[in-house]
């Protein structure tokens, strides 16, 4: 224990007092106390940083993950497309190598058989006409004295002899003919045939599209 100290009166109240003496044991238990509560905060800092971290990689894997689903369905959309086109044109094709086809069959047949395919014509044309109208066929040169006797024999048989003129025409070509009569007339162009039925196969191949099709093609019509 220690001596009691002796009290002088010349000791001044006034002045500042000295702390307290700390006891070795008490710096100890401070710095312990200190450490504790360091390691404390330091480990809070690292919980905190670690969830906010894992967070962030969540949304960002969450981010990530959309974007390639939102990719995924652009490329499954594109490819669908794709697909559609390929079909749209390969049907395309198909029908234009088959028009390609029966056009070439088509010509052969008529540069084979022009007078049957020229009275078959002219006798579908009467069955729509008037009786006894009178009537002037225009045809190609070549096939003028051919088909008198033919189609003269259809006017009789029709109650119409002597009213049909039959007339090699140099502008005409093939089993093209032009067929009129007092107040009309029709025309018969198997190239203008032809390109209607082209016309309305490319119509027909892109009407959901709205492709523009070949234009300025030439219909059967009545003649001027």
């Amino acid at each position: 224990m220690n001596a009691p100290v002796k009290f002088m009166f010349d000791t001044p109240f006034d002045a500042p007092q000295a702390p307290p003496p700390v006891a070795h044991g008490e710096v100890e238990l401070l710095k312990q106390n200190h450490k504790i509560e360091l390691e404390r905060l330091q480990s809070e800092a690292l919980q905190q940083g670690l969830e906010e971290g894992r967070r962030e990689a969540q949304e960002s894997l969450e981010r990530q993950l959309l974007a390639a689903l939102e990719q995924l369905v652009r490329d499954k959309q594109q490819t669908k497309e794709d697909i559609n086109a390929k079909l749209q044109d390969a049907r395309a094709s198909s029908i234009r190598f088959a028009m390609t086809i029966a056009k070439k069959l088509a010509s052969s047949l008529l540069a084979r058989y022009p007078q049957e395919h020229i009275e078959t014509f002219f006798r579908d044309a009467l069955a729509l006409l008037p009786e006894k109208t009178a009537l002037r066929l225009h045809v190609a040169p070549h096939l003028a004295t051919a088909m008198e006797p033919r189609l003269a024999a259809v006017m009789e048989r029709n109650g119409q002899k002597n009213a049909l003129q039959i007339i090699a025409d140099e502008t005409i070509e093939g089993v093209n003919l032009r067929l009129l009569w007092a107040d009309g007339g029709i025309e018969h162009d198997t190239d203008q045939i032809f390109a209607t039925i082209e016309q309305m196969i490319e119509t027909s191949l892109y009407a959901d599209q709205g492709s523009p099709t070949r234009q300025g093609l030439a219909t059967t019509g009545e003649a001027k």
